[in-house]
């Protein structure tokens, strides 16, 4: 055989260049794309939208009826306003010739979970799918949805691992740990022994909590030593048998951080061994259960995230982009973090049924 030029070599990439650019829509219409638009906002810009929870549907109509595949988990009692949220979007688009299916994979935000189902969705003909990206691995799956004409929206949890969603709608986490961090800091003081319960150790946003957790008790606490890391895998009974096992260990164990999952679970730990007020516990998200906590007094503080705006704006978002290309100004859509202590807790139950 003879090798090929160099001459022609570069022919050819002209050649395939072309054609790429031809089979791109030039008014960035998101039917025919197969790749991640030149407009789409930086993978990594962030900030705060006005409309955070309220984002309308456009009042363009789609040229055909879509469907809008929406990949949650049901693990814990913080989906429940998730999917609240999907639902809420799943009613506005209605009139609008669109449906939006719920489906829950499987029980951890893990790539090997996640990433199968996004497969099934792009094979389902979804028009478009929101997802939790837990880990670096479910990015392979995004580009090869994208790749085939599917946009992506992830919510929740963000992998750092560039890829080709359009954006991301949920917390900034590590800014999260920070909080608690400080929390915890003026609760404990300037020396003491704390726990670290996490969701789960593969999940980049559960991590990411951590390590501004940690890095916040190095700055301002730094005689505050953390005796140890577990996961609860979202589990409030897991989360319930590993705060009794901090307490075993370390008897003058000082405080415990329940980063995800079930979180009450520890506080529940907490209060049946009579340590309330005197083992410190911070957690996260407002559901019911925790909420009955911070209101006793047993839990310090819990830091939201807004779950109904995580399930309810990629759903509208993404259809915005379907029938208008409108793109959102920001790659992560940054969500609402509110500090629930025991002062300010009844603003954030909802009503009592």
């Amino acid at each position: 055989m003879h090798p090929i030029t160099r001459p022609l070599l570069a022919a050819l990439a002209v050649s395939l260049l072309a054609v790429a650019c031809e089979s791109r829509p030039a008014n960035g219409s998101a039917s025919a794309a197969t790749g991640r638009p030149a407009n789409a906002p930086a993978f990594a810009s962030s900030g705060s939208v006005p409309d955070e929870g309220t984002v309308q549907p456009v009042a363009q109509s789609p040229k055909k009826p879509l469907r809008i595949a929406v990949l949650g988990l049901e693990s814990s009692p913080f989906w429940i306003p998730v999917k609240a949220g999907v639902d809420r979007a799943r009613k506005e688009l209605a009139s609008h010739n669109t449906t939006v299916d719920w489906i829950v994979p499987g029980e951890q935000h893990t790539a090997d979970v996640f990433g199968r189902a996004i497969d099934a969705a792009v094979t389902r003909q979804y028009d478009a799918i929101a997802t939790i990206a837990g880990d670096a691995g479910v990015a392979a799956y995004i580009d090869r949805a994208v790749k085939a004409g599917i946009p992506v929206a992830t919510f929740n949890s963000e992998t750092d691992t560039p890829n080709e969603r359009l954006f991301f709608v949920g917390a900034d986490s590590y800014k999260q740990g920070q909080a608690a961090g400080d929390i915890m800091c003026r609760a404990v003081g300037s020396k003491g022994k704390v726990g670290i319960i996490t969701g789960f150790f593969a999940v980049e946003a559960h991590q990411a909590r951590v390590n501004g957790f940690e890095d916040t008790l190095k700055k301002e606490c730094p005689g505050v030593v953390v005796v140890g890391r577990v996961e609860n895998q979202d589990k409030g009974d897991i989360a319930y048998q590993e705060a009794e096992d901090f307490m075993t260990a370390h008897p003058d164990l000082s405080g415990i951080i329940a980063i995800a999952g079930s979180p009450f679970g520890a506080a529940r730990a907490v209060e049946e061994a009579g340590k309330k007020g005197k083992i410190h516990v911070v957690t996260f998200d407002a559901v019911d259960e925790t909420l009955d906590f911070v209101e006793k007094g047993v839990t310090d503080a819990s830091i939201g995230q807004d779950p109904d705006a995580q399930g309810h704006d990629p759903v509208i978002r993404l259809y915005n982009y379907l029938v208008a290309g409108q793109m959102p100004p920001y790659g992560r859509l940054i969500t609402r973090a509110e500090v629930m202590t025991k002062e300010n807790v009844s603003r954030f139950r909802a009503p009592r049924q």
